[in-house]
């Protein structure tokens, strides 16, 4: 590909908080490729606050998704109205949807990049095969998958591109004025403990007891979640041994979220995105694992961290539910001491 002749690009990427941190490398990928690319975003409501701040993307626009299905169809034909003003060179559709697909074409960019996806094949004038075929491997990471169209097309890798995410300015504010007021000051260490299903969520219990130990450290423990996820953390405070001096919090915006795993000194959870979000912003990390698979989903950092895990034969799977025991034996066989052993090996390289 002739970079003079894509001068403006589109990245379709929908769906999850921590899928959109993995494509992160692909705004470093072409930025290397073409220093004075102009990459724009189509995000959702959910992940976008991931992406307002990157310096690499010029633009950002958002999916629409409310409650009222007849607003999001007027939102929606808005913005390919703004999408066809554009003049966009390349759309890639990273997600590989059908709804990707169609904004792709509806937007109106004459080449337009996804996988081979038969119900959206039609939509594109670029197929790209699966992506272990392009790298040429059984087994590959989401972040290789969606660095896999840049490879398929030529554009040159110079090297593995690194996660990569800035914080808002404002938000950064809004969590050291927070911290301050209640007294924080030392180092601390954030809990993420909540995940999208049972096969990939740690037991509350579990998590109050590492918690107890990590105070020991020296680090003020800090539970952060999402308003949704509120039950967990109060099981969690409910176990622990000295509740009053743990700080839950279950107000953050994800911006906000972002902005106080940026300061913490250890970050701990399961897989999920806030995980991905310290990885990206280099944070000493210990990552507990379910039924994910490892190989696909493990931090992608140089910063020192851990998986911790059980392994079993029926491991990795799907993760709605347990196929094979009453219930998920791989996360609920992951011992409290080792994620204690895998916290000191981190903050000892660290």
């Amino acid at each position: 590909m002739n970079p003079e002749a894509i001068r403006r690009v589109l990245l379709v990427r929908l769906r999850s908080i921590g899928d959109t941190v993995l494509m992160t490398p692909v705004l470093e990928a072409l930025k290397q490729w073409s220093p004075n690319i102009s990459i724009s975003v189509v995000s959702e409501p959910l992940s976008a606050p991931v992406l307002e701040a990157h310096p690499l993307v010029d633009q950002l626009f958002i999916v629409p998704r409310t409650r009222k299905k007849w607003r999001d169809l007027i939102q929606r034909g808005r913005l390919i109205q703004d999408l066809r003003q554009e003049g966009f060179d390349l759309a890639v559709n990273l997600h590989g949807g059908t709804t990707g697909a169609w904004i792709c074409w509806l937007s109106g960019t004459p080449r337009r990049v996804g996988f081979a996806l038969p119900n959206t094949k039609f939509l594109l004038t670029t197929v790209i095969p699966p992506p272990q075929e392009v790298w040429q491997k059984k087994t590959i990471h989401c972040v290789e998958q969606q660095l896999a169209w840049i490879k398929y097309l030529g554009i040159p890798i110079q090297h593995p591109p690194t996660l990569s995410l800035k914080c808002q300015p404002e938000s950064l504010k809004t969590v050291a004025a927070f911290l301050t007021v209640n007294g924080i000051s030392s180092p601390y260490a954030v809990f993420h403990p909540a995940a999208a299903f049972a096969t990939k969520q740690w037991a509350p219990v579990r998590f109050a007891q590492v918690i107890d130990r990590v105070r020991e450290l020296g680090l003020k423990p800090i539970i952060c979640v999402a308003r949704s996820e509120t039950g967990v953390a109060r099981a969690i405070q409910g176990d622990l041994i000295s509740r009053d001096e743990t700080l839950v919090i279950d107000h953050f915006s994800l911006s906000e979220m972002m902005a106080l795993i940026a300061g913490a000194s250890l970050f701990v959870g399961n897989d999920s995105g806030p995980a991905h979000i310290a990885a990206a912003l280099g944070r000493p990390m210990v990552v507990i694992f379910g039924s994910s698979n490892e190989e696909v989903w493990h931090p992608w950092t140089t910063s020192p961290h851990e998986v911790v895990r059980r392994r079993l034969p029926c491991v990795p799977c799907a993760g709605y539910t347990c196929q094979v025991f009453p219930e998920p034996e791989c996360i609920k066989g992951v011992e409290v001491r080792d994620v204690l052993q895998a916290i000191q090996r981190v903050l000892g390289t660290w």
